[in-house]
């Protein structure tokens, strides 16, 4: 089934453009890793594919239909941000309740903190949780409604490696049923997780295909980082940044 779909996509501030001509279909279900640098134009391909941006050329399908801010089907999509904005002294009880009432979803509190692994936990401030616990309940949070379409950008980028097996394992148990589109630039991140992964730089895309064809793809390669780095022309840093 096809979930998303660009065409000659282009997003321009002044005279940069941070995509320059995206051309990409995603169908469900199943993990899409969008792998590139700092400054790839990851971002704003998830902007304009989560209605938040129009673009400047082009087109984007959600579900078959165009995207546009006032027909954007948000009931059918759950968005974890990098950064998700919690009020300060806010508790995991509230937390998850607040996500409830905004799906309305009846009994939602209960099943985020039973999805969260956080049941007896209610009064505890969300800022004192431990990073993977955060996200665990960031992501029980945004899917509490059953959204088909799931959007995470740099789900572990802040978390110790042995939060983010349990993540990875999270989001692939989440794309057995639906597809989830996330942004990374860990490459054995998007090797364990994703069953696509999307090479994007400079606002283009480079190459697109199941990590394993993508290896097989390029002569000499043993590793995804190695195929990326044929296609992109680039390395990416510890810190996303492009070497």
């Amino acid at each position: 089934m096809e979930v998303l779909r660009t065409a000659g996509l282009v997003v321009r501030y002044g005279n940069k453009a941070a995509l320059a001509g995206v051309d990409l279909t995603v169908d469900g279900p199943g993990v899409v890793g969008v792998l590139g640098p700092n400054g790839a134009g990851k971002t704003t391909l998830f902007d304009v594919l989560q209605g938040a941006l129009a673009p400047s050329e082009g087109e984007a399908f959600v579900f078959g239909r165009p995207i546009t801010r006032s027909t954007y089907p948000r009931r059918r999509v759950g968005v974890v941000l990098q950064r998700e904005f919690v009020m300060e002294g806010m508790s995991v009880g509230e937390y998850a309740e607040l996500f409830a009432a905004i799906h309305g979803v009846d009994g939602g509190r209960s099943r985020v903190l039973d999805r969260a692994a956080l049941t007896g936990r209610e009064r505890t401030p969300v800022e004192r949780l431990s990073g993977g616990e955060a996200q665990r309940l960031f992501i029980a949070a945004a899917t509490v409604h059953e959204p088909e379409l799931v959007f995470l950008d740099e789900p572990t980028s802040q978390l110790d490696p042995e939060s983010k097996l349990a993540i990875g394992a999270a989001l692939r148990d989440l794309g057995r049923a639906r597809t989830v589109v996330m942004t990374t630039h860990d490459m054995r991140e998007a090797e364990r997780v994703c069953d696509r992964v999307v090479f994007v730089t400079e606002g283009l895309v480079r190459a697109d295909g199941t990590p394993e064809d993508l290896v097989r793809g390029v002569p000499g390669a043993r590793t995804l980082e190695d195929a990326f780095v044929f296609h992109a022309k680039t390395r990416i840093g510890d810190r996303g940044d492009a070497l």
